[in-house]
């Protein structure tokens, strides 16, 4: 009989083990799903994150471009912003991103301040930022709902939101040439004050010394605010791509540089101490002076052409100068890019009483043609491009952003 009440009384503590057993593997596997499902479910919403980011940053870097030209019309640039950000899905590119105007897209005149509707900006001329924000509401969780079964447990469905924040900022440019342009009206040769330098024109070096100097509307500038010549030479053999700020100045030691060489590198043509192995030349040579382009304007055009097939330079005797330098005669697809480039405009009359003047802006110019040996007498030749901020210079390098020195067209950033 003992025996017996022994083995009943086990046979029920057995049965009771396991059925707490059956609970807590129960309640395990709740938990195990759970935690695997809230790795899934958070997979989930960091890539509805990452889509909705994506069309944040398009609606604010398609809204901020329009937020440059005299005339800032808010109303465009929202509507702008609206249709960059909607053309991205959203929800594993399930669903489409909605915007509401007033609410998704708004804007400020300095990061201190509160962003704001198009409605309550005051002068809209005075904007600089974008925001975008975008969201995505009761997205239903897969795995972690599970929890529910757990007392005292309600998981509800997730909600993801982001933003983004754009300005305009100056593009990087190409490098600058140790020279400065005259301002219209400040010591050109022939008058043309009141107006401007339309893109295309050629523009002829200054010849004389200081304070007469002589006609021309351009003349050497050392960028590092010397009046060097040997600053002058450096600069034009290096690449010299530091530019000085709106509003530091430059500095001329005079008339032409009597060396030639600097200059005439290039353009492919070498004469001691300039070697081909040192001093890099453009993709092409080819020169544009009154013999070989005889319209006497608009030459950029021609220029592109002759640099996608290397042509070299002419020739002394086609570009009617005297360079008696060494060149070659083969194609120059070992060059680089040295002809294209930027030049500081300034007020002239500054040097009328010193050998410095302040950078007003920056000019994108195209060098045309070698100096005579000797340089001195004959002049040579820019062809103006028009200023490195507008939009469609070719001096800027394809809208990138640059740094805070940089120049170039105002072209959309990210900031947030």
């Amino acid at each position: 009989m003992r025996r017996q009440w022994q083995s009943g009384r086990s046979s029920s503590t057995r049965r009771t083990q396991g059925g707490a057993v059956a609970v807590i593997v129960a309640l395990s596997l709740a938990v195990l799903i759970g935690v695997v499902g809230l790795a899934l479910d958070l997979g989930k919403l960091y890539i509805v994150r990452s889509e909705l980011q994506n069309s944040a940053d398009a609606c604010a870097l398609a809204a901020v471009r329009d937020l440059t030209g005299a005339t800032i019309n808010l109303s465009v640039s929202e509507a702008a912003g609206i249709t960059a950000g909607n053309l991205n899905r959203v929800f594993f590119q399930s669903q489409q991103v909605q915007f509401a105007t007033d609410s998704n897209v708004t804007y400020t005149d300095s990061l201190s301040n509160p962003f704001l509707p198009k409605g309550s900006v005051a002068n809209p001329s005075k904007i600089k930022f974008v925001k975008c924000t975008t969201s995505l509401s009761n997205i239903s969780n897969w795995f972690v709902q599970v929890l529910n079964v757990l007392p005292g447990n309600s998981v509800a469905n997730a909600s993801v939101s982001t933003m983004a924040v754009a300005t305009t900022s100056p593009a990087q440019t190409t490098c600058a040439i140790p020279v400065y342009v005259c301002k219209a009206g400040t010591q050109v040769s022939p008058p043309i004050a009141g107006q401007s330098y339309t893109p295309g024109q050629w523009i002829a070096s200054k010849t004389g010394s200081p304070p007469q100097y002589g006609p021309g509307n351009f003349g050497w500038a050392a960028l590092d605010g010397s009046n060097n010549a040997n600053a002058i030479r450096d600069e034009l053999t290096g690449n010299y791509c530091a530019l000085p700020a709106i509003g530091s100045s430059v500095g001329s030691p005079g008339n032409m540089i009597t060396d030639t060489g600097a200059w005439n590198s290039r353009f492919g043509i070498y004469a001691n101490p300039y070697s081909q192995s040192a001093d890099a030349h453009d993709f092409t040579g080819f020169a544009y002076t009154a013999a070989s382009w005889k319209l006497g304007s608009n030459a950029y055009s021609d220029f592109v052409s002759k640099r996608s097939t290397f042509t070299p330079y002419q020739g002394d005797a086609l570009a009617q100068i005297t360079t008696k330098g060494s060149y070659s005669s083969t194609t120059y697809s070992a060059g680089t890019d040295r002809r294209l480039a930027l030049a500081p405009e300034v007020d002239c009359t500054q040097l009328l009483s010193g050998h410095k003047a302040t950078i007003a802006w920056w000019d994108c110019v195209l060098m045309l043609d070698p100096m005579d040996s000797g340089g001195g007498a004959a002049a040579v030749h820019l062809e103006y491009e028009g200023k490195s901020t507008d939009a469609s210079v070719p001096c800027a390098t394809q809208g990138t952003p640059g740094d805070g020195t940089s120049v170039g067209p105002l072209v959309p950033v990210l900031v947030q």
